[in-house]
């Protein structure tokens, strides 16, 4: 006989599991992965005082870590690609162009703007983190800008434009979990991601301004820029799987299938580029990365990156982390913990507080931006009704709190990509602006009332909603 998790008894193992990544991480400086599976074991006995049996909890954990898969895929691939990229001067290619283009002062704002366009073309932060997102670290070394600050660039840029983007998977989950139409999401998330967005860039644009020295800079950019130009080809051709991989994106296919033909292409662009490359050449530098030897340290440093062992570490950590939110979610932990907060719900604010609240609890605990969405959407539906607010309200929030602020969380499947795959520590979460602001301005409109929709006032759009429901169903 099974027992139901308890509010209490669920907050102490809370609070343990806490504890033990807060010491293990930020005092001994460890990597999440041991601390983790730590709190698997502690979830576990927990587990098990409620009865669980081990192939009960066995079955979750692997629930749990199936609904990773395809970001594990879309990691790997982005490995294999990225070591391509190298190999044939995709990553050369744009560095050059971007030294060229860009300029010091500007280059953290720019940097939010491009990738934030690519991300809402292709509708995946994860892609334009780890296509775009490299490029945009391998210029950030020819101007000597701290790479922490320029992963915290790309990552508010690639989470504006996922956001905004009706081709996104997460954005897609918010309004289905919350029953809403995607579009009306859509536009109301825009009340807190273009305030945040403007904060942002304000931000960046004042670090640019104060931090960069223009001499020094141009003697960096220039230096690199030669060696380039001399050590590795220079060509656009290189630039056709990119931009095979936004044009399929922007035709709406799959992640997987784009980056897959985007590496055909990059690898077929190989004997082109260069010459006497073979078959071989192309598996080794998929598999094991590029090595650069040029002699010039910052520019080594750059191009000797990428290759699926390379991914091993995000991979190894998404697949822990996910295994534990299983566990959580599967023996009640996390339900529990929302059920207890609801207790708070006397209020408007109060209620959409305890939404952001709980949806980045989730994703402290499980490190699972999905279960960041689904889990508050489906346990405070009620409660939004209740305080006759819109679907909409809800959806908003659960991305504010969810999809948003997942980034933070270092070990959650985008920081351990976005660790991985763009070379830089946990600080770069400092940087993340666009996240660090967005539930100051989503507890603003909370308790202030201001963008909140109330239910009773899109009757007759509900009813349109569901009469085209009804069509496609038919």
């Amino acid at each position: 006989m099974e027992h139901k998790a308890s509010t209490k008894g669920s907050a102490l193992v809370l609070l343990i599991i806490i504890a033990i990544l807060a010491v293990s991480i930020l005092y001994y400086e460890a990597a999440p992965h041991i601390p983790i599976l730590i709190g698997i074991m502690v979830a576990a006995v927990y587990g098990f005082k409620l009865r669980y049996r081990w192939h009960e909890m066995e079955g979750e954990i692997v629930k749990g870590i199936s609904n990773g898969i395809p970001a594990i895929l879309i990691l790997s691939l982005i490995g294999t690609l990225i070591g391509v990229w190298v190999l044939n001067g995709t990553v050369q290619t744009i560095t050059y162009y971007g030294l060229q283009i860009l300029s010091p002062a500007t280059f953290l704002i720019s940097t939010v703007i491009i990738t934030a366009i690519v991300a809402i073309m292709t509708g995946s932060s994860l892609s334009a983190m780890g296509t775009i997102g490299v490029s945009l670290m391998g210029v950030s070394y020819g101007m000597g800008v701290e790479p922490a600050m320029t992963a915290g660039a790309i990552v508010s840029g690639a989470l504006f434009g996922d956001k905004l983007s009706p081709l996104s998977d997460t954005t897609n989950l918010a309004a289905a979990a919350a029953k809403t139409n995607i579009f009306e999401h859509i536009r109301h998330m825009l009340w807190t991601t273009i305030p945040a967005l403007i904060i942002a860039l304000i931000i960046f644009g004042l670090i640019g301004v104060f931090t960069h020295d223009g001499a020094a800079s141009t003697g960096q950019i220039d230096e690199m820029m030669q060696v380039l130009q001399s050590e590795f080809p220079i060509s656009i051709v290189t630039l056709l799987s990119p931009l095979v991989i936004i044009g399929l994106a922007m035709k709406r296919i799959k992640p997987i299938p784009a980056l897959s033909l985007g590496l055909i292409v990059a690898a077929l662009t190989t004997f082109f580029t260069m010459p006497g490359s073979t078959f071989g050449d192309i598996i080794n530098a998929a598999h094991f990365g590029y090595e650069a030897e040029t002699g010039h340290e910052a520019i080594d440093e750059l191009l000797t990156l990428g290759g699926l062992e390379s991914m091993l570490f995000g991979v190894s950590l998404i697949i822990i982390a996910l295994a534990f939110g299983g566990l959580i979610q599967g023996i009640g932990i996390a339900a529990a913990l929302i059920e207890g907060i609801k207790q708070a719900l006397r209020s408007r604010g109060n209620t959409i507080a305890s939404t952001l609240a709980s949806s980045f609890g989730v994703n402290v605990v499980t490190g699972e931006q999905y279960l960041s969405i689904i889990l508050p959407a489906q346990m405070y539906e009620d409660s939004y009704r209740h305080h006759n607010l819109h679907p909409k309200n809800l959806s908003r929030t659960v991305e504010d709190g969810g999809t948003i602020l997942h980034p933070l969380i270092p070990w959650g499947v985008i920081g351990a990509f976005v660790m991985t795959t763009l070379n830089v520590g946990m600080e770069y979460v400092f940087f993340v602006f666009l996240s660090l602001v967005t539930p100051f301005i989503a507890l603003f409109y909370a308790y202030t009332g201001w963008t909140l929709t109330k239910l009773d006032e899109n009757k007759e759009e509900r009813k349109v909603e569901q009469n085209d429901d009804s069509t496609k169903n038919m």
